[in-house]
């Protein structure tokens, strides 16, 4: 296990944290928190008053990681909070660290005044394992996986429902669209299949084709009220191409109307709304301290996300599912991104994004009960 990863295990077991910590433990005050003297890992009042300040490292097994550790905990005994006296630094290690190296730390510590204390690898793995398992039986009626798409932005639904738009049509058929964006026939029907798709699952469109082939579609109600909310505010002028029109900002009513159908109770297989939900989840269990920037993810963090995601994503797979569906929740207002110079960002939950998911968790546990209970007969 890597050490972001030991973190988020160890602060959801909090009777564990605190046996190993051996300190009197009052509540955690930060995570993750940025200072001139470093990035603190996580740190908690005591029940004295004082600020306890944790130095996490996974298995100590080099002078490099050595040195590091006690680098960094020498810059945090420079950190004085306002009104608070002198904090206790405090070295968390793995207990597999080797002994040469434990040694060597004990010595630190005590020439410095610090504490060295100890966790054991192998029992946060497995609570790590039980908290995964625990979020997947928890979650309510069971769904479909959530689905990798090149999706990138929900404001690309404009682009589908733009022919509706300008021909003020509530039903189009295929050649509708060829004829509207200047397509090659042969070519259509992956044109559009991604952008079809998305507005199927969010109950904007019903397909009426009677074959295999899409020929033929209309707008629900849904999608009749998000094409008369159309965000136009740009001009298609003679000579512009129409295929070039990528995607149109979401306007406020359109984003309401999504959230409408995300929240109408009916997610099942509808595989748009369920990534949304899944994203929604990982960052209320990860607190999202890593949206990956790029199309980088160490080990560890593949195996947690595929894991908590009950897939098998590639590297670059996941990362793009991790990005796209970020940006679907912030055209939603559901989390706030927060840029930082690493290599991951961090997403938050607003207010919006924590009631949102705290519904949709208490009507799928709602549908799951009442399926369960007359079972108990």
């Amino acid at each position: 296990m890597n050490e972001l990863l030991v973190e988020w295990t160890l602060l959801r077991e909090q009777d564990y944290l605190n046996k190993c910590l051996g300190l009197n433990v009052k509540k955690k005050i930060f995570q993750q928190y940025s200072t001139e003297y470093g990035r603190i890992d996580f740190a908690h009042e005591l029940s004295d008053g004082s600020i306890a300040i944790t130095e996490l490292e996974t298995i100590i097994d080099n002078k490099s990681k050595l040195e590091y550790c006690q680098f960094q905990t020498l810059e945090y005994s420079k950190i004085i909070f306002q009104g608070m006296k002198k904090s206790l630094i405090v070295v968390l290690i793995a207990d597999e660290t080797p002994n040469k190296f434990k040694t060597q730390l004990k010595t630190f510590v005590d020439e410095n005044d610090f504490l060295l204390k100890t966790y054991s690898l192998s029992v946060v793995n497995d609570y790590y394992k039980q908290l995964i398992e625990e979020a997947v039986k928890n979650s309510g009626v069971p769904l479909v996986k959530p689905v990798a798409n090149n999706f990138t932005h929900l404001s690309c639904l404009n682009r589908f429902i733009l022919p509706f738009y300008d021909l003020e049509k509530d039903e189009l058929k295929r050649t509708d669209f060829i004829d509207y964006f200047d397509l090659k026939s042969d070519k259509a029907d992956s044109h559009f299949k991604v952008h079809k798709q998305m507005a199927e699952y969010f109950q904007l469109i019903e397909d009426l084709s009677t074959g295999k082939q899409f020929s033929r579609v209309c707008l629900t109600e849904y999608g009749k009220r998000f094409r008369d909310n159309l965000n136009y505010e740009f001009a298609i002028v003679k000579g512009f191409s129409k295929a070039g029109v990528k995607r149109i900002d979401l306007s406020i009513e359109q984003r309401r109307i999504l959230l409408e159908s995300l929240m109408n109770g009916n997610i099942g297989d509808l595989k748009g709304k369920v990534n949304l939900l899944y994203f929604l989840r990982f960052v209320h269990l990860t607190e999202g301290i890593w949206v990956p920037r790029g199309r980088t993810l160490d080990k560890q963090k593949l195996e947690f996300a595929n894991s908590f995601l009950g897939t098998n994503y590639s590297q670059i797979t996941l990362c793009n599912w991790l990005n796209f569906v970020c940006t679907h929740s912030e055209e939603l207002g559901l989390i706030e991104r927060i840029k930082t110079n690493t290599e991951y960002d961090r997403a938050t939950l607003s207010s919006l994004g924590s009631r949102v998911l705290g519904f949709i968790e208490m009507d799928l546990h709602l549908k799951r009960e009442r399926a369960q209970i007359p079972l108990q007969l």
